[in-house]
């Protein structure tokens, strides 16, 4: 076969008589072989040869190639017995051409180039065995290194010699990789004959010296065979190629010094060898027979030395052997049959400096690869595997046979998730092994799997000191980390691993993955670039790594990543490539980050004609065209924008922009209804261009334009009317003008509700916009900035009697007299309306949340259960967790607050808790999903969101009550033996239980015991009931995972926390960390931190609290509150004392307290709120001045700004300062008498 110096002889040849020429003409022999297997045909090479001029010829390895005048550019490869010949000249066949091979064109021949010019000259490319191969390069002649198959081959040992150093062999060899170009059979040798290192010897296990010793030698040959151009003749005596000839011989092989050449089959490659000088100096083969000079084994494929055989199929047809891409490498890796290994699972080529492992040893090494086959451990997301490289050394002793296959029944059986099976496999191993590391974190996974954490850890604790160079062990042990959910000490245990094993890629995309989900971005930066450093030709560790950078906020380095991998294209990937799309726009947003919109402008330009996502490439030229200030064309791109949907208000917005036009400005209020109008007048049905100019018309021309707006809707009978001016309400005079021109409509009964009055008909329109008209002011004068809710009820009547069976109407009445405080006839209505339409989902569940708040929680999840599936264990309940309906569950957890089951409602706030823990685990599934897919923009939105996620209003919701409850059981341990029920029995509360002597305390305690044992009963014989109902049914959820039955159902475990304010924290920490704008949490926060005695987090909070609102009820007094506390625990710490002197300014003196209230309360003597608050704290300085704040109190009532809500928390106040029967009772009756539907004060107090 032509090695690198054969080939450097060819292009020496090549320079000589054909560069500077232009082709005149091409002959052709069509062979589906030679061209067709690389994508090429005969015709298409003439056809793309024929008039073109040659301008360089170039080789890598034994790969060489003519650089044309332009693309495209032949690339050739001369198999095992190509070669080019010349009319003109004789270029010396590395075999000497017989007598019949002196014709021309020459035999074999696949084409022929006829060169213009003088002296006259054809080259032929010629090939027997037609295992050569020609391909045509559509690139720049530039990058045609950077080419399939170029760029997967190893560096050139003459042209890459900067790339080709002794580290970069070291590094390869160690790895049993090192894949170098243009090394076959005699040029192998030869270079190890000159380093004396014998063949098989495996490579990782040179020395430092041998490694840099073979480097030197390696460049020394390939250098010398090409400027020798591969004339043996001028080689060097002391080759070992100038005397290896003789193999089978009589008189063999011998140096001239005498010793001794032998042949050997080393990876089915035949090699000469001189034992006497190479030397073996670590472990070797074992797959390797040896020939003596006159011994039997012969290299069936070596051509230079035998003829190869042909083999055969079952039909007897010869079979071809194709060497296309591969170059050989010294003592290249061979395949079971002798032929070039191509390519490792990666797609990376895999040659060998060095020896592969024998069979036998293949096999005793099968189990512990077994290893890369381990599933994710339960509880653990985006960590697919423990993935070791073969070749490692994993446990101290191999295991024997048996015990080999019983250790790939653990995996299968793990992986399977048949935990009991794999569990049993475990053991029958380490009976014959018990200290088989590997096995031991096999079963320590799988015992992980099943719950059993403790016993998991312990186990995986001891295979690591069993083998602590167990990269396995170590993974393992991280991933039992993560799986708790320690992802400090699971980095940690992954570096480890990594270290043990460097290459390998699962346990470093493990790691990756946790540190993002940690964000460590430097951490994740490395990772990502070592990543990519493994497998530069997979584009999404390009876009890995530029994402890694781009959330460290290296925007500029970011951009160069994708700009980087672009420049390595050789062709435009195809318009259906969804990946190269988004990545594409991901740089475009990169850019326009970087705040330079003109190149941002300019690189959307050039990609936008391919781009799938037409809407994002539209808003963004927009966007970059208004920020230029190129108004006239950002004009039209939003005109375009808005005729894609014309009812998205940012485009109108924008377009105002676009036109130079000002809302505020009067001058431009005719440019503005003309726009308008014309898209008005553009699409009847088309909303947002009518709504719009309500928001900036005032006064005349307000009302023309909202009498045309509702008159069109109401006619139309839009149930949403009401919803879609609502917010004009906050202008008042706007809100009268609606008022005024409903009011209207509604005297007029026979308008047919169009602005053209003359068109007025009498038809069936009338009837629906009367009954639309009535609609829309009974939500008005529901409507809390214009409530009158008896003139409401009176309009929903009305309206219910037009059209009984309108679902809207009765919702409307459910949600007035939940306005009027009578939550028993808003659910019974809100029940009507559903049963009018019980297919309706969102009615449904309306009629669910109004249940809860009438207390009716059994009767709630029944109506849920109308849409859930109730097959999963905990029925409907278990179903709306499993589906995360966090408003089901907020709404059940305060119900339950209300009613003063603070067991359950803890029990719901803390589902809350978990869906948001479950959502930042989530993460883990996209850190992979979302670059393999290339949804790179999507996954930076998520990730950004993920960083604020508890500031969403559900968590704030569900924590403050959550905290509250805390602090409750805080400050009465007594609720802890009630099971969490504040209200016992026969009215008395758990917060009476001091006041109560020691029969009576232990009478009610003793009754609340039983109800919760009979309340648990209940609940057993549920479990029971729900059972041998659901016998027979599948146990899993729709993720396909069994579903484990809730072992605290009631809460009962939670309530009884020892340390309640450490559990607060879980919920007001990330509080005041995403929403630390919000007053009520500043105040809950000092409130927790007092009582913790944390004084100085507790003045942070106050501080924090009055830059929002100095005025705050809570704020006050919790001022008091920690200025009594100071008083009562003097700080010692002199730093500590002195920031708490400073404070004067926020927190009055001891002496100064009561003055402090006071004039808080004159100030504020108008607000209920306020009021309750200072009265709240005069009790607290004060308790003597208990009856007087109860009439204080009982007088808030008739304050103008008290509403239901007020009163009820006034109500609660009553109760905290153990107010008699007699207060409570004379502020029901005038509570009462103000909302007398109100069902809460229908009871006696």
């Amino acid at each position: 076969m032509p090695e690198i110096g054969e080939v450097a002889r060819i292009v020496h040849y090549l320079k000589k008589h054909v560069v500077g020429r232009t082709i005149a003409a091409v002959k052709v022999q069509d062979d589906p072989i030679v061209y067709g297997k690389v994508g090429t045909s005969a015709a298409e090479f003439k056809s793309a040869m024929t008039g073109k001029k040659v301008v360089g010829a170039r080789q890598q390895g034994k790969y060489f190639w003519l650089e044309m005048s332009e693309p495209p550019h032949p690339l050739m490869h001369l198999g095992m017995t190509g070669w080019i010949r010349f009319s003109n000249d004789d270029t010396s066949w590395y075999k000497a051409p017989k007598n019949n091979e002196e014709e021309w064109p020459p035999r074999f021949w696949k084409f022929v180039l006829e060169m213009e010019g003088n002296p006259e000259c054809q080259v032929a490319f010629l090939d027997a065995r037609r295992l050569g191969r020609i391909r045509l390069v559509d690139a720049k002649a530039e990058e045609m290194r950077n080419t399939t198959p170029l760029k997967e081959n190893g560096p050139d040992p003459v042209v890459d010699k900067d790339i080709l150093t002794v580290e970069w062999l070291g590094a390869k060899m160690r790895k049993k990789k090192a894949n170098i170009s243009g090394v076959g059979n005699w040029v192998g040798d030869e270079v190890l004959f000159q380093a004396r290192i014998h063949p098989e010897q495996y490579s990782n296990t040179f020395s430092d010296e041998q490694v840099e010793r073979l480097h030197d030698k390696l460049i020394e040959v390939c250098t010398i065979a090409c400027e020798t151009l591969a004339e043996s003749d001028r080689f060097p005596e002391d080759w070992l190629m100038k005397h290896r000839w003789k193999k089978g011989k009589k008189d063999s092989s011998t140096l001239p010094t005498g010793e001794k050449i032998i042949h050997l089959t080393v990876g089915g490659r035949t090699s000469a060898v001189v034992p006497s000088l190479q030397k073996k100096t670590g472990a070797v083969a074992g797959d390797v027979s040896a020939s003596q000079v006159n011994g039997a084994v012969e290299d069936e494929e070596d051509d230079t030395e035998k003829k190869p055989k042909a083999t055969k199929t079952k039909k007897g047809a010869k079979r071809e052997k194709d060497e296309d891409d591969v170059d050989d490498t010294t003592s290249g890796k061979r395949t079971k049959r002798g032929k070039a290994k191509t390519e490792d699972a990666d797609g990376e080529l895999d040659d060998t400096v060095g020896t592969p492992a024998s069979k036998k040893q293949k096999k005793a090494t099968a189990v512990k690869d077994e290893s890369a086959k381990i599933g994710t451990p339960k509880g653990t997301k985006g960590s697919k595997a423990v993935t070791p490289e073969s070749g490692r050394r994993r446990s101290a002793r191999p295991l024997p046979h048996k015990e080999q296959n019983l250790f790939r029944q653990v995996v299968k059986y793990y992986e399977a998730k048949q935990y009991k099976k794999a569990l049993k496999a475990a053991d029958q191993v380490l009976k014959k092994a018990p200290n088989h590391a590997d096995t031991q974190a096999f079963k320590a996974l799988t015992l992980n799997a099943q719950g059993q954490t403790e016993e998991a850890f312990a186990l995986a604790k001891i295979a690591l000191k069993n083998d602590t160079k167990s990269h396995i062990c170590w993974h393992v042990y991280g991933l039992l980390y993560r799986s708790v959910k320690n992802l400090e000490e699971a980095i940690k245990a992954y570096k480890f691993a990594l270290r043990l094993e460097p290459e390998s890629q699962q346990i470093q995309r493990d790691l990756a993955f946790l540190q993002i989900q940690m964000r460590d971005y430097q951490g994740y930066i490395q990772s990502r670039r070592a990543m990519l450093n493994a497998r530069p030709q997979v584009r999404q560790n390009w876009t890995g790594l530029a994402v890694a950078y781009h959330l460290s906020g290296d925007l500029q380095s970011a951009e160069n990543m994708l700009k980087t991998y672009e420049g390595t294209l050789r062709s435009p990937p195809p318009r259906s490539d969804i990946e190269h799309s988004e990545a594409s726009l991901y740089r475009n947003a990169l850019i326009a980050e970087m705040d330079e919109p003109e190149r941002a402008l300019e690189h959307l330009e050039s990609i936008a004609k391919n781009n799938l996502d037409r809407t994002a490439v539209m808003e963004m030229r927009a966007d970059y065209l208004l920020r230029l200030d190129k108004k006239e064309e950002a004009e039209k791109a939003y005109r375009a924008l808005i005729e894609r949907n014309n009812e998205y208000r940012l485009y109108y917005e924008q377009l105002e922009k676009a036109l130079g036009l000002t809302r505020t400005d009067s001058s431009c209020l005719p440019q503005l209804l003309e726009l308008y109008d014309s898209y008005a007048k553009q699409n009847e049905r088309l909303d947002a261009a009518r709504r719009i100019p309500l928001d900036f018309l005032e006064g005349e021309q307000f009302k023309t334009a909202t009498d045309s707006y509702l008159r069109r809707l109401l006619t139309k009978g839009v149930p949403s009317t009401f919803a879609n001016i609502k917010a004009l309400y906050r202008d008042p005079s706007k809100r009268d003008t609606i008022h005024q021109l409903v009011e209207s409509y509604f005297a007029d009964a026979s308008s047919n509700g169009s602005a053209d009055k003359s068109q007025a008909n009498g038809d069936g329109h009338s009837d629906r916009f009367k009954q639309f008209v009535i609609y829309f002011l009974a939500q008005h004068y529901d409507y809390y900035l214009s409530r009158d809710l008896s003139k409401a009820m009176s309009l929903i009547d009305q309206a219910i009697e037009l059209d009984p069976k309108s679902v809207d109407f009765h919702m409307t009445k459910a949600r007035i007299h939940k306005h009027l405080g009578d939550s028993q006839k808003a659910a019974e209505m809100m029940n009507a309306a559903r049963q009018l339409d019980e297919r309706d989902r969102y009615i449904n569940t309306k009629c669910a949340k109004y249940q809860l708040r009438n207390h009716e929680n059994d009767s709630a999840i029944q109506t849920m259960s109308k849409f859930t599936r109730n097959e999963t264990v905990g029925g409907p309940l278990g179903d709306l967790h499993d589906m995360q309906c966090m408003w089901y569950i907020t709404e059940d957890g305060d119900s339950y607050l209300r009613q003063g089951k603070l067991a359950l409602a803890l029990k719901r706030y803390t589902a809350i808790a978990d869906i948001f823990d479950t959502w930042t685990e989530d993460q883990f599934d996209f850190h992979g999903f979302s670059l393999r897919k290339g949804q790179v923009r999507s996954y930076v939105d998520m990730v950004k969101w993920e960083d604020h996620l508890r500031d969403h209003p559900f968590f704030a919701r569900a924590g403050l009550s959550a905290v509250k409850i805390y602090i409750m059981l805080h400050d009465n341990p007594a609720l802890k033996k009630s099971g969490g029920n504040i209200n016992l029995t026969n009215g008395i509360g758990a917060e009476d239980l001091d006041n109560l002597d020691a029969a009576e305390k232990k009478k009610a305690l003793k009754k609340a015991k039983r109800e919760a044992e009979r309340a648990e009963k209940a609940e057993q014989e549920r479990k029971e009931a729900e059972a041998r109902k659901n016998a027979g049914k599948k146990t899993t959820g729709g993720d396909g995972e069994p579903k484990k039955e809730d072992p605290d159902p009631q809460g009962l475990k939670l309530i009884k926390t020892e340390q309640p304010l450490e559990e607060a924290m879980r919920f007001l920490a990330p509080m005041l960390e995403f929403s630390p704008k919000r007053v009520d949490v500043q105040v809950l926060g000092c409130d927790v931190f007092l009582r913790r005695s944390k004084l100085l987090l507790a003045l942070k909070c106050i501080r924090a609290a009055a830059s929002i609102d100095p005025e705050d009820a809570g704020l006050h007094e919790q001022i008091v509150n920690f200025r009594k506390a100071v008083d009562k625990s003097p700080p010692t710490d002199p730093k500590l004392k002195a920031v708490l002197d400073a404070t004067d300014d926020l927190i009055p003196a001891s002496k100064d307290l009561a003055s402090f209230n006071d004039a808080y309360l004159k100030k504020h003597a108008e607000s209920a709120t306020q009021v309750r608050a200072g009265l709240n704290v005069r009790h607290l300085l004060d308790p003597n001045s208990k009856n007087q704040n109860e009439k204080d109190l009982i007088a808030t009532i008739g304050l103008d700004g008290t509403d239901l809500t007020s009163a009820l928390e006034g109500l609660g106040l009553l109760s905290y300062w153990k107010s008699d029967k007699s207060a409570r009772s004379a502020y029901m009756e005038k509570a009462r008498a103000r909302w007398p539907e109100a069902t809460v004060f229908k009871s006696n107090a």
